[in-house]
Order: C-alpha cells, then sequence, then structure tokens
C-alpha cells in the first residue's frame, strides 16, 4: 500500500523539513528587520575592539559586510539560513540511511527536534546550528565511507573544531558527543587515541583563550561601533552580555528559578522529551557496551548541568542535548540494524500528531509557554496560521 511504503514516508519527512526550512528562513529575515538582539546579536560579536569570545564569525560577517557593503544584519540572516539548510540536509540524508523509520517517527515529528525554532524563536537561530550541521554531515558520512575515509573525515573536523570554538566557548562541552559517535564506528587503538588527543588539542587551547578574554565595556563599545559603522544599530542582547560576570549569571539563575518554576518546568519538558527515545532504547546499548564511551556519552550531560548553574537558557541547553543524541542513534551499527518494532503505524500516527501539537520546549524564561491548552494554540494550528501569513506576506 502506498501510504505505508518507505518512499511515501520519506516524502511526507522531507515536506515535514521543507515546511519547517521555509519558515525558518522567514522568521530569519524577520529577526533581522527587528535588530533582535539575542539572536541576530550573538553573532555579531566581532574581534573589532581586541580578542573577545565568541568573536570568530562575527569577525567573517563584519568584514563580509566592509568586503560587500551589506548589511551585517542581512549577512547573519544568511547565515542562518545556510547553517539550518545544510542541518536539515544532511540529517535527511542520514535518516533516508535507516533501514527502518518507525522508531525515528515520533523523535522526527517531534516538536523540537526541527522545529524549536519555530515554536521559539528567540531560543533558535543562534550558534549551536554550526554545530548541529558538522555533526549532521558526520553521521551521513560516518554511514557513508569506509573506515580509511572516516578517518580522515573525523580528524579534519576535528582540527578545524577549534573555529567553533572561537564562535562560542560552549562547543567544548558538546565535542564528546562527536567523539563518541566517532569511536562507535571505529576499533580504538593507540593510533587513534594519540591522534584523538593531538586533534583536540587545539579546541582545549582556544578554550582556554575565549575563557580568559571574556570582553569588557570598551571592546563591547567598539563592536556595536563596528555595526553602526554599517547602518545596523544594536543595544544590548548578546554583545552586551559580555560584560556580565559569573556572579551575575548565578544570581540570574537563581532569580529565574523561583521566578519561573525552573525546576518542575523544566523536569517534565526532560520527561516528555524522552518519550520520543523510548522506541530507540535497544540502539542506546551499543554506548553502554563499551565503558569509555558511557563516560564520554555523560560528559556533555554533567558539563549542561555545570553551565545551567550560571547561564539561564535551560531549555536551549536541553534541546542542543536532544539533537545530540538523535545524531548518535543515526549511527549504523552492523550489530544493532535487527532492532526491535515498538509501535504499529496505526499507533505511531496519532501519537506523533498529539505529540508534536500539545507542547514545545520554551528556551528559558516566560516568553513561550510550555503547553498549548486550547485548539487554536495547538502547534498544527500555529503552522497553519504561519503558512497562511507567509501566503499574505510573500507570494
Amino acid at each position: 500500500m502506498f501510504l505505508t511504503s518507505r518512499s511515501f514516508k520519506i516524502y511526507f519527512i522531507f515536506i515535514f523539513l521543507l515546511v519547517s526550512f521555509l519558515l525558518t528562513s522567514i522568521t530569519s529575515f524577520e529577526l533581522y528587520k527587528h535588530k533582535e538582539a539575542f539572536t541576530i546579536g550573538d553573532w555579531l560579536i566581532n574581534y573589532q575592539g581586541g580578542f573577545v569570545r565568541r568573536g570568530l564569525i562575527g569577525e567573517i560577517i563584519i568584514n563580509l559586510s566592509y568586503l560587500t557593503n551589506s548589511n551585517p544584519g542581512l549577512i547573519t540572516s544568511y547565515t542562518h539560513i545556510l547553517f539550518y539548510f545544510l542541518f536539515f540536509l544532511f540529517s535527511f540524508l542520514a535518516i533516508n540511511q535507516q533501514n527502518h523509520l518507525k522508531n525515528h517517527w515520533i523523535l522526527i515529528f517531534s516538536p523540537f527536534l526541527f522545529y524549536f525554532q519555530i515554536f521559539d524563536f528567540y531560543g533558535g537561530f543562534r550558534k549551536e546550528i554550526i554545530f548541529f550541521s558538522l555533526f549532521a554531515f558526520l553521521v551521513w558520512s560516518f554511514n557513508k565511507f569506509e573506515e580509511k575515509k572516516l578517518d580522515k573525515i573525523f580528524f579534519t573536523t576535528l582540527a578545524f573544531y577549534s573555529f567553533l570554538i572561537l564562535s562560542h566557548e560552549i562547543f567544548i562541552i558538546f565535542l564528546p558527543y562527536i567523539i563518541v559517535s566517532y569511536l562507535l564506528k571505529v576499533e580504538v587503538n593507540k593510533k587513534r587515541i594519540i591522534y584523538l588527543t593531538l586533534f583536540s588539542l587545539p579546541s582545549l587551547i582556544c578554550f582556554v583563550f575565549s575563557i580568559l578574554n571574556p570582553g569588557d565595556k570598551e571592546i563591547v563599545e567598539k563592536i556595536y561601533l563596528s555595526l553602526e559603522n554599517q547602518n545596523y544599530n544594536m543595544s544590548g542582547g548578546a554583545i552586551e552580555w559580555l560584560i556580565k560576570d559569573t556572579n551575575h549569571g548565578i544570581n540570574t539563575v537563581k532569580e529565574y528559578i523561583d521566578k519561573f518554576n525552573y525546576f518542575s518546568k523544566y523536569s517534565i519538558i526532560i520527561l516528555l522529551s524522552l518519550i520520543a527515545y523510548y522506541p530507540l532504547r535497544e540502539i542506546f546499548k551499543r554506548i553502554s557496551k563499551k565503558k569509555i564511551n558511557l563516560i564520554i556519552f555523560f560528559l556533555p550531560i554533567v558539563g549542561t548541568f555545570l553551565i545551567s548553574y550560571v547561564a539561564v537558557d535551560w531549555g536551549r541547553f536541553i534541546y542542543i542535548n536532544l539533537v545530540s543524541i538523535f545524531f548518535i542513534s543515526l549511527i549504523k551499527i552492523d550489530s544493532y540494524q535487527n532492532q526491535k518494532i515498538i509501535f504499529s503505524w496505526y499507533l505511531l500516527v496519532p501519537l506523533s500528531i498529539i505529540y508534536f501539537s500539545f507542547w514545545q520546549i520554551p528556551h528559558c524564561c516566560n516568553f513561550f509557554p510550555l503547553f498549548n491548552n486550547e485548539l487554536t494554540t495547538t502547534n498544527i494550528f500555529k503552522l497553519i496560521k504561519f503558512l497562511g501569513q507567509f501566503a499574505n506576506n510573500y507570494i
């Protein structure tokens, strides 16, 4: 039957991702027009006032702006679109490599994996989409190529990972996910351990340099001036956050824990998110097969707990972990290909619709609710509304 054929399912996933990409692109342009201080401003931190953490990608953007006489905010929007395109493209290709789609179905059609930035646009459009693009490409490559070529791709990626650290130091926390993905595909030997150590060193060095150069008021003012010179004035947001110290972060977290019920809200979010991973539990036994893989796998989770002590974006940090674990679940290992199918399609379709519709992950604070309690606020209704607005405004 055509509706249950693999080709129809792949086509349906493609349309689902295409709609998200379309809405993501439109939202990015709107954020650029409104000069949004975090989703745009975070990308525009640069070195015009001297070396500062998170400044590499912004330095590239501001120099492109000088070179082409283009608006740096518009270049940022195009950068969003480029990395979301790569993230979606290689995710789709990796999904298409799977022998079975059933156990991934609820996760693929979750409200967070590909639609997080639609249902909380303040939390999306951050630099982790660079990490997602890279990780998606690696997973696709791990499934496609033999070990010899896989080694070259992985260690080349690891060598350049330091550029991600210079764009945002948070990427050091999630590097172990990429490492454990590689270790699942190869046999560990002395040569590979030496290479892993050597090629990871630049990232560690860049992380230390970033921590030692947090930024100050003079640097922030020069960053603003560089944007003003390109007719894109900004204030506040991610750029100004450079001068906030650790104590400010800790105090803000304490305030938000009480003010926005962080513990209860994000505990519920974790439990709801795990529903989508339940059908994949057999796949994750591959990680616990080797103790070293299990230890490496849990390092980013420990790191997430630590950073949540000084930063308020708890939902965003959870989201990065969820996407990373999704990528790991896509890595094909021969001994785990005959996985047990949990649900029938007759149960999966209504479950996935319900799961997608009635909740989302708010990245922080209280900008967006956790649950959608009315029909007109369900995510499916929101998509229909967004597409209607797109048709009116852009077609």
